[in-house]
């Protein structure tokens, strides 16, 4: 058995309390707004951009289509440049790109308003005026569920059909995926956890590929619901997935489903070797830092890693009885080696 690893001399967190949260994780990696990047929003708007100059002419081949591009991006000195919004939704998208730039709430929430005047189908918009405007979770759900309603109407029925499998690389389908994820988290956070996962799931049968990190959110619903074979498929899915939620989160099934055997402790060491951190926090040797002092972001295997991993997972290790009796174990006896 490997020896436990020497503490890396990080900071230390600030001190708190321990907390523990019903509520799946945030996705990590995902675009939920009103968290766009800058770096990461203007990619989509050059996207945009790009697909709607290719879509303006014909190829008949995929030699045409690079030639194109490579003279296009000689030309303007590798900018795509840009393109002039035509249509009505075009239109209060690019008023929506805006909002989400702007640094005044009350000038977003204008931008998105305005954007709804242009085109009613702009998905992105209500999940702005949620954002900014609900004084309540009811109300937030009123303007999730219209963005939803948006987004289907401006993909069409056709692009469900011909885009599933493939989703989140055609541009024009973002604003709706960003919708249904922010409903489904809402509806868990509401108590309704059945209708939440149906959201999640068939957002992974339309983007298997899962670019916005659903799986994530989805994986720790299953098991805080004790849906454990479903969880199974999950992580034989992403099999390769490197973040401590998969990780430990593995661990954690295999105990669920063998107890105290090789295949779980094994897992369990390797989720150790992935993030060094977690049973400090997760068994309570270090202190969790409130939840305004949690961080914002996080690397693979450090800290923060750590310090989010448990805020949300800390339920369904104490929900596993003897789970953290069994970490505790396995770790401690690292020490004895």
């Amino acid at each position: 058995m490997p020896k436990k690893p020497p503490k890396k001399q990080d900071p230390a967190p600030k001190g708190g309390h321990r907390r523990s949260s019903a509520t799946p994780p945030v996705s990590q990696g995902s675009d939920n707004l009103p968290d766009l990047s800058s770096v990461r929003l203007n990619m989509e708007q050059e996207m945009a951009r790009l697909g709607k100059l290719l879509n303006e002419r014909e190829f008949e081949s995929i030699d045409e289509v690079n030639a194109f591009l490579q003279e296009l991006l000689a030309e303007t000195g590798g900018m795509i440049p840009k393109t002039k919004a035509e249509t009505p939704l075009e239109k209060a998208q690019e008023l929506v790109y805006q909002a989400m730039q702007a640094s005044n709430p009350k000038k977003a929430a204008q931008l998105a308003r305005k954007a709804l005047k242009l085109s009613p189908d702009c998905a992105d918009a209500y999940l702005l005026l949620g954002d900014l405007e609900a004084k309540s979770v009811e109300e937030a759900r009123d303007y999730y569920e219209k963005a939803v309603a948006a987004g289907e109407r401006a993909i069409g029925p056709e692009t469900f059909e011909t885009g599933k499998g493939h989703f989140w690389g055609i541009i024009e389908t973002r604003p709706y995926m960003r919708a249904r994820q922010q409903l489904a988290d809402l509806l868990w956070e509401l108590g309704e956890p059945e209708a939440a996962l149906n959201h999640y799931r068939e957002m992974m049968e339309l983007n298997p590929g899962d670019n916005q990190g659903v799986r994530y959110v989805l994986l720790s619903a299953l098991l805080q619901l004790c849906k454990n074979d479903e969880a199974e498929a999950l992580l034989a899915q992403f099999e390769d997935d490197a973040f401590a939620i998969w990780h430990y989160n593995r661990a954690l099934l295999l105990f669920r489903k063998y107890g105290r055997s090789p295949e779980a402790e094994q897992a369990l060491l390797n989720a150790f070797e992935q993030n060094e951190y977690v049973p400090d926090y997760l068994l309570g040797l270090e202190e969790m830092p409130f939840e305004e002092d949690f961080p914002e972001a996080y690397g693979w295997g450090d800290e923060e890693e750590a310090i989010l991993y448990v805020s949300r997972a800390m339920v369904l290790w104490a929900q596993t009885p003897g789970a953290q009796t069994w970490m505790a174990k396995i770790y401690n006896d690292l020490d004895l080696e």
